[in-house]
């Protein structure tokens, strides 16, 4: 508690007096009420003792004016001032008070004059000095003088009190808005009566509105600015709500705002506020952008999906085929995927190593790692090094940054060196070090770093061959054909046409916006002689293409492509051009030959010819032909 009481007056017998006055040994029992009356209750006992003010003193108002200045700023500023108003020479006492107000505005200051037919408006002459300035005349009281000192000293730490709770409670305020700004959301309170109590920038920028504009807005109508979204926007598990009694939903602005962004969607949640009696005070309310969170969940959802997709298209079930050559695949595959040897696929192009080595890779123990391909043959050689084993910053000209190759991409999971065959011999000793080490070092860099990557190679070209006429390692080979996987031409393995064509025709139909539904059998049977030089990826194309001709629900071969389905040979004339049939009379011919081979069954003759009874029945009767005989 600050009892500091100054006493400025050019007399020393004023300051004899309040020495006597304010620090007696005890009081007297004519004072004794009157100071118990300003004592603290603990105080009131027998033998009431004078709280030991710290009594301090100026001969004149420079002296005063100085010693407020130095206890100021020594942050041990005096409560209480009584100052003389003629204090000759130098600064009288007005001016003395105006001076010390401008270094400390929270003394209290008692004028002391003898001049009592004057009132103290003008003693002082400045209004603006009147405040918190009180004034006794002389001589004094005892009991005026303590207890003008009493109350003021209690008043001045009552104040200072009070301003210090103020400034905390103004940090604490700010520390909360800070607290509620940080967090990104939009929070309010409101009250009982649904008037807004608090809102944080957030709330004003959700709205748009200035403060003033807010207030007027109750609860309900600041929430009726919003509609719930459809149930396909769900929370985020891991955006919880703050009590069992609150409500929440996913919400988006209604209308749409200017200017707001397209996809805004806000989790509302409106939680009840009650005191420490229980009594309810009003509702918090929280719009938090979900926006990027709800859209995380859709890419975590889509990726999810479509890992499920690889793992199912490149599932060992993927690898279509019922032909011996291809079981004897789907055996391999299954007996080296949990192992990390490495292993070279061998086959002509477009029968489906690449597929081959992805099942691999998404069956195996690596299937949640990368999945890196390079093919050896499109890189270029200058580029292939680079490409392979990455490149430091300046490693060359046009290397501004550096590059991870392949093997670091691959780290943790499966890398394919498509077409392995036709990789330079130059840097097939680089390769095999480097799977032999099972480390790389970057072009232009000095430290090496450590792989944990299964190769997968594959060719269409004869190794052996190659490394007989040395263009390929005979030790690289030997390291990579640790397991060798031989895919079999589509013409070695006619029995899997049929199953492969329905294959593409399930998986493009509906890309291509085709309604086939089906592939007649006449069509099937020209896919089956055909020889197929571009294997799989050949076939595929040419399901793509007819689909895309096909007008009917069912693959005619008229839609097939002209090397697949060349027309029958006309029998030869003597001159002119050959005679070729529309597209009509060949399907006149082929639906009499079907009718005449089931021996006149329309049901077995639609089913050859790829159409239901229906359909036979309107094309018989749109050629003319009887189907009576049925």
């Amino acid at each position: 508690m600050n009892l500091r009481v100054l006493v400025v007056d050019d007399q020393e017998q004023i300051h004899d007096d309040f020495r006597e006055m304010l620090l007696p040994r005890s009081t007297t029992a004519a004072s004794d009420d009157l100071v118990a009356a300003f004592m603290d209750p603990p105080n009131r006992s027998s033998g009431v003792r004078f709280p030991p003010f710290d009594l301090r003193y100026a001969r004149n108002g420079e002296e005063g004016y100085a010693a407020v200045r130095q206890a100021h700023e020594r942050n041990e500023p005096i409560a209480v001032a009584f100052v003389d108003v003629r204090m000759p020479p130098g600064i009288d006492g007005v001016e003395a008070v105006r001076r010390m107000r401008a270094v400390d505005p929270n003394l209290e200051v008692v004028i002391m004059t003898a001049y009592s037919d004057k009132p103290l408006s003008a003693i002082i002459g400045d209004v603006d000095l009147l405040h918190k300035l009180l004034y006794i005349r002389k001589p004094f009281a005892r009991e005026e003088v303590q207890q003008i000192s009493l109350s003021l000293v209690k008043k001045w730490n009552l104040e200072q009190d009070l301003a210090e709770g103020r400034r905390q409670l103004t940090n604490s305020h700010r520390r909360l808005e800070a607290v509620l700004d940080a967090t990104g959301d939009a929070i309010a309170m409101y009250d009982g009566t649904e008037r807004l109590v608090f809102a944080n920038r957030w709330y004003e920028a959700l709205f748009d509105l200035t403060p003033d504009g807010l207030r007027e807005l109750s609860l309900s109508a600041a929430a009726g600015r919003f509609r719930e979204c459809s149930p396909e926007f769900r929370v985020p598990n891991r955006i919880a709500t703050v009590g069992s009694t609150a409500r929440s939903r996913v919400v988006e602005p209604h209308p749409r705002r200017a200017g707001a962004p397209e996809a805004a969607l806000f989790y509302q949640f409106t939680q009840p506020v009650s005191d420490s009696s229980g009594e309810r005070m009003g509702d918090l309310v929280v719009y938090r952008d979900v926006s990027g969170e709800i859209e995380i969940e859709r890419m975590k959802a889509e990726v999810g999906r479509l890992r499920s997709e690889l793992e199912t298209t490149y599932a060992f079930s993927g690898i279509i085929g019922s032909s011996p050559g291809m079981r004897k695949v789907s055996g391999l595959l299954r007996r080296v995927v949990d192992s990390d040897v490495s292993v070279l696929v061998k086959g002509e192009s477009g029968t489906g190593k690449e597929l081959v080595a992805r099942a691999l890779h998404f069956n195996g123990p690596r299937s949640k790692g990368p999945f890196v391909a390079i093919n050896c043959a499109s890189v270029p050689e200058t580029l292939i090094e680079t490409e392979m084993f990455g490149h430091e910053r300046g490693a060359f000209s046009g290397a501004t940054a550096r590059r991870a190759g392949c093997f670091e991409q691959a780290d943790g999971g499966t890398l394919l060196l498509d077409e392995i065959g036709d990789m330079p011999v130059v840097l097939q000793a680089k390769l095999l070090r480097v799977l032999q080490e099972r480390e790389v070092r970057r072009v232009g860099g000095s430290t090496t770093i450590p792989i944990d990557v299964r190769v997968v190679a594959s060719t269409h070209r004869d190794l052996e061959a190659a490394m007989r006429e040395g263009a390929f390692r005979e030790d690289l080979y030997y390291r990579l054909a640790v397991f060798p996987i031989d895919v079999p031409p589509l013409r070695a393995r006619q029995e899997d046409i049929g199953l492969l064509a329905e294959h593409f025709r399930k998986k493009h139909a509906d890309r291509l916006g085709a309604s086939v539904r089906a592939i007649s059998t006449a069509a099937t049977a020209l896919l089956v002689r055909y020889e197929w030089p571009g294997n799989v990826r050949e076939l595929e194309n040419v399901i793509c293409r007819s689909l895309v001709l096909e007008t009917s629900d069912v693959l005619q071969a008229a839609s097939l492509p002209a090397a697949v389905a060349p027309p029958a040979a006309a029998p030869e004339a003597p001159a002119g051009p050959p005679t070729v049939g529309t597209l009509a009379d060949l399907e006149r011919q082929a639906i009499a030959a079907a009718v005449e081979q089931s021996g006149n069954n329309l049901t077995r003759a639609a089913s050859a010819l790829g159409i239901n009874r229906t359909t036979l029945h309107r094309k018989l009767k749109k050629h003319g032909l009887r189907d009576d005989r049925a």
